[in-house]
């Protein structure tokens, strides 16, 4: 229910925004699904995919059993005939029974022999009429290839896990990407608020000082009065910076999403920080098993094997069935197309094989182990820099929750300075100079908290996307 409350929020949320590009409230959970939907590098990856897809069934059709038909309607200018000529002898004969049968003797046999003669011959005959129609139904099938079938058809198949695992890797980095940017806007706004109490602050220091000055007030002196007025100019200036960073930042999340340009966007408040326990061995392991680049190259290994079972398989025979089904029409009953030859078949069984190809096969099968071995060298690279890029991650996020912690300590601290200087200051207790110096340090702290949690934040996503845990982790 939670799950379909939140789909059905999203899809309010994208038809607003498509309609008036304007969000309200946004959700970091809420952008990265509006990202996943709208994002035009994730319309690239799926079309890659559906492409690899199609390319392994092509490879599967090619050893299947393969059946075509066949037919054609034909007109000769006249009948097709046959013409015999030339001469033939004739076999040496014994009439000596036949001579005795008329006259009634009894000659000896051979007595009477007709020797052989030549024998003159012309003949025409006609073969078949002059309309001919023919319709025949083939099939061809590949009894065995040598091996290449099952690496033809395995290299396929393994270009569509390296297509998902690209598609994968495209929406772990537009999710991370708008991890990045939502922080980086968060961070933004709380710089410019900051900023904005901070002159706040000084205003009201300026306001406090130029009623002492002006009271000829003993301890504040013209150049006290001078420097708050310098103070809150030069903060009114850094308030203008932070606006700027601010709206900047939403404008590159609002891209990150896949939004159009000058969208409107307010963010919801910040979301308490999310817990970490998990230690680095578990991480390391995740990530060997989850970070697409790690399982793209695993399967690049896999499709070097297929490439060199394909190479040797050039050396190999292959064999393939071949079977034909034929009917002839044609007017003429006898000739050519008499009654035995207009309907038939043929079944047979065909093979090839090359005996020597002047060494290409096995100069194939090296290049494809050689590669294998090149693959398996850079596999051994990306262990040890992704464990190295995970610890890394997991030791900036230790450093970003000890900052966190202190961070927030400080603060504390800053702001009861800060208060305490500035009673001080209306009874002229303290100096102009302390109590800037006591509003600026609570600036600066405040900004340390910041910044401490958008770097715990920053990490968290970086930890994320090097694992490759970024979209289990989505609502």
């Amino acid at each position: 229910m939670k799950r379909l409350t939140l789909a059905a929020g999203l899809f309010v949320m994208a038809t607003t925004a498509a309609a008036t590009s304007k969000l309200e409230n946004l959700t970091l959970e809420q952008a990265v699904q509006i990202a996943l939907q709208n994002h035009r590098s994730l319309q690239v990856s799926q079309a890659a995919l559906d492409m690899a897809e199609a390319q392994y069934q092509q490879a599967m059709g090619a050893f299947r059993p393969h059946v075509g038909f066949d037919a054609g309607v034909q007109r000769a200018d006249q009948n097709r005939t046959y013409t015999f000529s030339g001469t033939i002898m004739t076999p040496a004969t014994d009439a000596t029974g036949l001579v005795n049968y008329i006259t009634h003797s009894s000659l000896p046999a051979n007595s009477v022999v007709i020797p052989s003669q030549p024998m003159t011959i012309d003949m025409t005959t006609e073969l078949f009429a002059r309309d001919t129609a023919q319709a025949s139904l083939d099939l061809t099938y590949p009894l065995y290839t040598g091996g290449k079938q099952d690496a033809v058809i395995g290299m396929a198949k393994k270009g569509v896990a390296v297509a998902r695992e690209e598609k994968r890797k495209t929406e772990l980095e537009v999710v991370h990407d708008v991890q990045k940017y939502y922080n980086g806007a968060v961070f933004a706004g709380q710089m410019e608020q900051l900023a904005s109490d901070t002159l706040e602050r000084f205003q009201a220091l300026e306001d406090l000082t130029d009623r002492l000055y002006q009271n000829a007030s003993l301890k504040v002196k013209k150049t006290d009065f001078l420097r708050s007025k310098t103070t809150t100019a030069m903060t009114r200036s850094m308030v203008d910076e932070a606006k700027y960073a601010s709206a900047l930042s939403r404008e590159a999340l609002a891209n990150a999403m896949g939004l159009p340009v000058n969208s409107e966007l307010t963010l919801a408040p910040e979301a308490p920080l999310p817990a970490f326990n998990a230690d680095l061995d578990t991480l390391i392991s995740d990530a060997m098993k989850f970070n697409p680049d790690k399982q793209r190259l695993e399967l690049a290994v896999q499709i070097a094997d297929d490439r060199i079972n394909e190479a040797r398989s050039d050396s190999r025979p292959t064999i393939g069935l071949d079977a034909n089904t034929y009917h002839v029409f044609n007017k003429y009953k006898d000739g050519l197309f008499n009654a035995d030859n207009r309907t038939g078949w043929t079944l047979g069984v065909g093979l090839k094989w090359s005996l020597f190809d002047g060494g290409m096969a096995k100069a194939a099968t090296d290049a494809a182990r050689a590669g294998k071995i090149k693959l398996e060298a850079q596999r051994v690279l990306l262990d040890n820099g992704l464990a190295l890029q995970v610890k890394n991650d997991f030791l900036r996020i230790q450093r970003s929750r000890a900052q966190v912690e202190d961070s927030t300590k400080a603060e504390s601290y800053a702001e009861e300075n800060r208060q305490l200087n500035v009673r001080a200051y209306q009874e002229e207790m303290v100096e102009t100079k302390d109590v800037i110096e006591a509003q600026l340090i609570e600036a600066f702290a405040s900004a340390g908290v910041f910044n401490a949690r958008h770097e715990l934040r920053d990490a968290l996503a970086d930890l994320d996307y090097q694992v490759g845990m970024a979209l289990q982790a989505k609502p």
